[in-house]
């Protein structure tokens, strides 16, 4: 899903069960309307549109979209779910069985050939390649408006230079905003402890998933191929245990090197 509110109780997982649309609350009469379905998604599979309305999942009313990603939250990844809904004010039911974010992203990348990326430094706006062979790269991916997303790669930075093994590339990677203007990302490649790349929206979408809570990363190991994927919250109550499955997965893309 890609709106991201919890009950303040619950517990935040950075990879929780998924639906996989973007949505908004448009008043009493279209309480949680979808406005994006992402592609490979559970919501895809099913068939749902932009413009849908939810009423309901397995039976519970869907009252604001925040009620609902409670209601998808509360379910396993490989749960199916029966969800009613308004198409054109027509009511019809769909199934869906949910993923998470991590999954999809294993589907996309992991195993093959890094894709065509299109990126530059923001520094001095050289292009880079992430599949540098030889190199092993670790690239997180992340929304402009995600306040709490460059302090992920802190921990990140200091990890990989404690390290007294081959050299790894860390790097944060954006989009432009909405302005187009680039060097609103500033305060961005500011706060960053590793340098900040910029992809256009196109390569953006392919890399990530629309999400202003999450870091999605990648490892890319010195042959070029995709190795890992998660996406990290930083404010999440799993944030150690994602990092250190993320650092066994650059060291063993790293042993390749050997």
């Amino acid at each position: 899903m890609v709106l991201s509110l919890v009950a303040p109780a619950a517990a935040k997982s950075s990879n929780p069960a998924f639906l996989g649309v973007g949505m908004s609350d448009n008043g009493q009469r279209t309480p949680c309307t979808i406005d994006m379905v992402t592609p490979g998604s559970p919501a895809n599979e099913a068939g749902l549109r932009m413009g849908d309305v939810f009423v309901a999942l397995d039976g519970h009313a869907v009252t604001t979209c925040d009620s609902l990603i409670q209601l998808i939250q509360a379910r396993e990844a490989g749960q199916q779910v029966k969800i009613d809904i308004r198409r054109d004010g027509v009511a019809m039911s769909v199934k869906a069985q949910l993923l998470s974010r991590a999954e999809l992203l294993r589907k996309r990348f992991v195993g093959q050939v890094l894709p065509v990326a299109s990126v530059v430094r923001f520094d001095d706006r050289s292009e880079t390649d992430l599949d540098a062979r030889g190199k092993t790269t670790i690239v997180g991916w992340f929304e402009p408006r995600c306040a709490g997303c460059p302090g992920t790669f802190s921990a990140i930075d200091r990890w990989a230079r404690k390290r007294n093994k081959p050299p790894l590339r860390v790097f944060g990677a954006t989009r432009p905003p909405l302005s187009d203007n680039i060097d609103e990302l500033k305060p961005i490649a500011t706060a960053l402890d590793v340098p900040l790349l910029v992809g256009d929206t196109e390569t953006f979408q392919r890399f990530s998933i629309t999400d202003v809570d999450r870091v999605f990363f990648m490892v890319i190991d010195c042959r070029g191929i995709v190795s890992y994927v998660a996406p990290i919250a930083p404010d999440a109550d799993d944030l150690d245990a994602a990092l250190d499955e993320l650092y066994a997965a650059a060291e063993q893309a790293s042993r390749r090197m050997k």
